[in-house]
Parts: structure tokens; sequence; C-alpha cells
């Protein structure tokens, strides 16, 4: 055996044939999950009901819907369960070297249209970080959108304080993002935003990234299928249904129903392996859209689902994706959006403000359910009413008139 004093510390080297040895130890175990004629090693075994290929325990009916708030446990630690995160204490300090908390306390109050002319911030800049300073209940926000510091904010993120800490809340020291700051969008800026998408972990419909979707939103979609809210739905089609997460529990629920899955071409042969995985491979047609080109090539039907996606838009591109649904239901069939929204104030939930705050370096933001309700009328539907689920998400439905 050798010893070697490296920095200070005493270190165990093994020699040389036996650093080989655990090297190839080390190879053989890593290929032998992958290997067909190699044994798994005594241990534990995987239920015989896990999934292989999510390495998750599928739904099966009769199923439950969770007793816990995920969007609660996600707002409290912070975490978008998204492709990136940044930490609740990176919007505070950028809220401070942006200006944003000296604004305040200058003004009294301020609108999102006063950040916007005197700090460093855009608009987007500014409605993300007044919603999280909301959120985080370090500003309060009245009904007409004007926005005031608590005195938390006045005693902990004002220079002029002795107690002032903002300053040393930035984890990783991140600049604050351009999105939020560019006034004009520059070539640059939208080339690496399109260049992004071409990464494997962004990429839509990529395996990663359909996984991704598939736990975040399986809670509420679970939740959205036992409000009973399609019992009476003879064929459902759902616009940019992803991995299958309303899919597949509808299929599970409602054995009669007819359920056709859309999604951009190449993201088809991931979806399947998730409806295989839960055995209803053969109930839920799989059809290629690209729900953003029109007309869409679907089925007339008396139930159109689109969920967690409106978000990611501008008001003019939601309406238009509404109207298109509107043209394929049949008379007296129904829309239901399902989406994180804003409660009636704007000033929360926190798992809503971090989704808000991460969207804006595009065209999409939160919505409350007044602002999606206006959506849906404004593209011919009736009657808009919305049901809370869970996670800070509701359904938001209304129907298209009978002739």
């Amino acid at each position: 055996m050798v010893f070697r004093e490296i920095c200070g510390y005493t270190m165990h080297s093994k020699k040389p044939d036996t650093q080989d040895s655990h090297r190839r130890n080390r190879r053989s175990i890593q290929r032998a999950p992958h290997a067909e004629k190699l044994e798994r090693p005594p241990g534990p075994q995987r239920p015989p009901n896990a999934l292989t290929f999510l390495g998750r325990v599928p739904l099966e009916k009769p199923f439950a819907i969770p007793t816990c708030n995920l969007g609660d446990l996600l707002g409290r630690i912070g975490c978008l369960l998204f492709t990136i995160d940044f930490p609740l204490i990176q919007y505070v300090a950028w809220s401070d070297k942006s200006g944003l908390f000296e604004l305040m306390e200058r003004s009294s109050v301020i609108t999102v249209s006063d950040a916007t002319h005197h700090t460093s911030l855009n608009h987007a800049g500014s409605d993300a970080l007044l919603g999280m300073l909301c959120a985080l209940g370090l500003a309060g926000r009245t009904s007409d959108g004007q926005y005031r510091l608590t005195q938390e904010a006045r005693e902990f993120c004002l220079r002029s304080s002795p107690y002032f800490i903002a300053d040393q809340l930035s984890a990783h020291r991140k600049p604050i993002p351009k999105a939020y700051t560019i006034r004009r969008r520059s070539w640059r800026l939208s080339t690496w935003l399109r260049f992004q998408s071409y990464f494997p972990s962004m990429r839509f419909g990529s395996s990663r990234r359909l996984l991704n979707q598939h736990v975040r939103n399986l809670p509420a979609c679970v939740t959205a299928v036992k409000t009973g809210e399609f019992r009476n739905v003879k064929c459902l089609v759902e616009i940019a249904g992803g991995s299958g997460t309303m899919a597949i529990p509808l299929a599970l629920e409602h054995t009669d129903l007819r359920v056709v899955l859309t999604e951009l071409p190449q993201a088809l042969r991931n979806i399947r392996p998730f409806l295989v995985e839960h055995g209803v491979d053969r109930r839920i047609e799989l059809m290629p859209l690209d729900a953003l080109k029109y007309p869409w090539s679907i089925p007339t039907c008396d139930g159109i689902f689109i969920g967690n996606f409106l978000h990611a838009f501008s008001d003019e591109n939601c309406h238009q994706l509404c109207v298109e649904a509107f043209r394929h239901l049949s008379p007296g069939g129904k829309l239901w959006l399902h989406e994180m929204i804003w409660n009636a104030n704007k000033d929360g939930p926190l798992i809503v403000a971090l989704y808000n705050a991460a969207i804006r370096n595009g065209p999409g933001r939160q919505r409350t359910a007044c602002e999606l309700m206006a959506i849906l009328e404004s593209a011919g539907f009736v009657d808009p009413y919305a049901v809370p689920t869970t996670g800070a998400f509701s359904l938001i439905a209304a129907h298209k008139p009978s002739d």
C-alpha cells in the first residue's frame, strides 16, 4: 500500500493492478443494466408494477388524486421542475441591482410602467420582478395595479437601512437576464433563444423534456379528470398533449371516451412509450399537429382540451388558438383550458410568480381566470367558468353555442 500527502491530507492510493481491476469492475457494473445476458445482482427487486421506461409506478384504475399540493411544495423550495431554475434569492438580488426597491421607496407607489421608465428593466422584467416581490411578501399590489414596499422590504432591502442585506443574496452572482433589460429585441438574443430550442434537453418533444412535463403536470391533470367535467364527453381532442398527462388518466377513467392526443410530429415516437407503460396505447389515438399552424387537421369533436400551453403566447395568439378550437367543436361542445393562474390581485401564488418570471423572455405570461375567460368569450364561447384543480392550476371552460 502506498500513502501520499496532498494539500495536507493523507491520501490512500491502491496499487496499479488493483486500480485496473476496480476500473474494469466499474465499467462492467455500468454496462450491466443494458446487457441482456448479465444477471441482476442480488438485492431488493423492483416491484412488478414499477415502470422500466419512466422509473415510476404507473397510474392504475382506480387511482386517487394527490392529497397534497405540488405547487405549494415547489413554491416553498423555489423550484419550477423545469429545465432552467433560478433560486428565489436571485430575484431579490436583481430587484436590488435594477433599482426597483429604491424607486418604490422614493415614489411610495409605482406601476409596471413606472418601473419600465425609471429603472434598467423593460416591461417584461418589471412585470416579472414585481410579481415575484409580491409573492415573496416584499411588495403589495392594489387592485388598480400599483405596487408598494412592505415593512419587511424597507428594513432589509433598502440601502438606506442599517439592516440592508439584498446585495448579499445573489447565489451565483448572475447578471440580470437580458430578456429583462433589452428594450428592443436584438437579432443576437432572438438567435440565441432559437438556438437554445435545439439543445437536446430543451427540444420540444424530446424524451427528457416529455418526462419533465410529465412529472410537473400529472398531479393537476389527474385532479382535473376527477372533477367530473368530462363524464358526458364522447370524443375529446387534446391539443399539444405532451406525454399524455391528461389523455392517460382520461382513458383510464372513462373507458367509452374516444381520446385523441395531438403533438408535434417529431414528438410522437417519444410519447408512445408513455402510453405503452400505462397500458393505454390502444385506447389513445396519436395524431401529428403543429398547434400554431392553421387550419388544424383534427376530427370534429364535442370536447377540446388545451393544457398548460396558452401561457407561452401573446393574447393575440391565444385568441387565434381558441378561435380554431371553436371551429372544430360541434355545436354545444366545450373547450377546457388548464393553466396555472394568478389570484385575482396578481400577487400570488408563489409558484405562479416563478413561472411568470421564467417565461417573460418571450410574449407569454401567466394570466388570471378572468383574463382567460375574456379570451374565450372573444373567440365566440359562452358561459365561461373556472374549476380549481391543484398546484395553482384551474380548468377554465366554456361552451360553443348550440345551433
